[in-house]
This record gives C-alpha cells, sequence and structure tokens, in this order.
C-alpha cells in the first residue's frame, strides 16, 4: 500500500522541552499489565523499526497507556480519528493526569483492520513514522479497541523523567558536585543539609547578593532550578574546582509549575573556606 488515507490516521508531535520536570510520587510499575495481545504486536512492530533504525528500544509505561486508552475510547465512541474532542484536556494535561512527567510528549492515533495495516500505514506517513523513530522518546503507551471489524489504536509517546524528593535531588546534586572536584584531584567537599538553604530556595526571592549577605562566611552562593540533578550550571561548575573552599550548606525546595507535566527544583548553596 503505496498511499495513505487522511482517514486512516492523524498524527501530533508536541516537543516541549521544560526546564524540569519532577514530582515526588510513589512510582509505580512500568510494566506492560494487561496489555491485549493487538498492543503488544503494535509496541512490539514500533520497537522492531527503531532497532532497525540503531535507536534504542521505548520502554512500555502504564501512564502513557492509560492515557492512550482513555483517548481511543472516545474515538471508538464518536466513530472518528482526532486528537482533540470537544472538553477533552490537551495531550499534555491528559499524560499529566496519569501522574507522568516529561519533558517531550506526542501522539499518533489510526484505525485499520489489522495491526500489521495500522503499523503499515503509521510507517508510510513521514509525519507518524518520525514520532516512531523520534529519538528523543524513551517510552511509549498503546491501546487498541475494536469496533465493527475497525481497529482503533492511539499511540502515546514520551520522554518520560525520573521521579526525585526534595531529599534524593540534593544528594544527587551532591555526588555530581564532587564528581566534578574528584575529576580535578580535589577532594569532596563537606557538603550539609542546611534548612536556612532550603527556606531561601522555596523563597519568592531569591536576590543572590541579598541572599550572600545573610549567611556569614560564606564566600559563594549558587541559585538554580535544574530539570536533572547532574545538569550543573556554570556557577556551581566554577566553585566545584575552587580548592579554596571546605563545605557547602545546600537546600532543595520542589516548585511545580504551572504547564501541565512540568516542574522544577529550586538549589541554593552557601560555600564556605573553612568549617
Amino acid at each position: 500500500m503505496n498511499s495513505v488515507s487522511p482517514r486512516m490516521l492523524l498524527f501530533r508531535a508536541v516537543l516541549w522541552f521544560a526546564i524540569a520536570s519532577f514530582l515526588f510520587l510513589v512510582p509505580r510499575s512500568s510494566g506492560q499489565a494487561g496489555i491485549t495481545p493487538e498492543e503488544q504486536q503494535l509496541f512490539d512492530l514500533v520497537n522492531q523499526e527503531r532497532q532497525r533504525a540503531g535507536l534504542q528500544k521505548l520502554k512500555w509505561d502504564y501512564h502513557l497507556a492509560e492515557a492512550a486508552r482513555a483517548h481511543t475510547e472516545l474515538q471508538v465512541q464518536q466513530r472518528t480519528l482526532s486528537h482533540d474532542f470537544p472538553g477533552e484536556p490537551p495531550l499534555d494535561q491528559r499524560i499529566a493526569d496519569r501522574g507522568a512527567r516529561f519533558s517531550t510528549v506526542g501522539e499518533n492515533v489510526a484505525f485499520a483492520p489489522t495491526i500489521p495495516d495500522m503499523h503499515h500505514n503509521l510507517m508510510n506517513s513521514p509525519p507518524h513514522r518520525a514520532n516512531i523513530l523520534n529519538g528523543n522518546f524513551n517510552a511509549i503507551g498503546i491501546a487498541v479497541v475494536e469496533r465493527d471489524g475497525e481497529l482503533y489504536g492511539t499511540q502515546d509517546f514520551g520522554h518520560l523523567l525520573p521521579v526525585y524528593s526534595e531529599d534524593q535531588f540534593r544528594d544527587a546534586v551532591i555526588a555530581e558536585f564532587n564528581q566534578t572536584r574528584t575529576g580535578q584531584k580535589i577532594p569532596p567537599i563537606d557538603a550539609r543539609p542546611d534548612p536556612r538553604m532550603k527556606a531561601a530556595a522555596c523563597s519568592n526571592s531569591l536576590d543572590v547578593d541579598k541572599l550572600l549577605h545573610s549567611f556569614p562566611g560564606a564566600t559563594d552562593l549558587a541559585v538554580f532550578t535544574a530539570s536533572q540533578p547532574q545538569e550543573l550550571p556554570a556557577s556551581m561548575q566554577k566553585v566545584a574546582v575552587d580548592r579554596t573552599l571546605r563545605r557547602m550548606n545546600i537546600g532543595v525546595c520542589f516548585a511545580p509549575q504551572s504547564k501541565a507535566g512540568f516542574s522544577k527544583f529550586w538549589v541554593v548553596a552557601a560555600f564556605y573556606p573553612v568549617d
């Protein structure tokens, strides 16, 4: 089949890159519990395509699968394909409402009499193929529902991010900071959680000069947000290689953003040359 009917499938690639995306939730398994044979078949076909293209296989994610199922059921009820039914939240909100936190999401929808037909049509449509072979995605959820001899399907893709508590994020920042130091043959810094730093991180007033005067003895202060603890800004990288610094007091505050699915951590760290 060389051509694809516009009735057969629809495409959406939503590329929202955020400064951060975390929420401290109790994680559930991302395994494939409850997946149907049709969904498993389509999942395997997607990963076969990615493997042939030299891309990392997508992991099955239950958040994405739940969002895909709710949307597919609407398509079955309406007997049509759409990304936005009246009264339905947008894609990012639908996925966020299931508990996922992400930097990128995208969606394919289609219907066909069989799974091989559906996959063939998707791969022969450039925008759908682009979603399937998007190297930014690391997870997928699929839902397939049959009605009147047609299979309606939704593929929800995402680049999902790790889940951290404030303490876990703080400890990971400290570990990354000290790794930078040891790489320069500098001893690890004495890092101490500090409730004053956390209060500063949670405040709406993050004037560096003003904050620095609030912590007598501190010679440097770093204030930043990050999507992942490994993303140390230039201010942190600079002080990490300062051999005169011996102690770091640090606080971390989780600050969800208003945009669905996106959130961030604020970090405040004060540095001292002597204990």
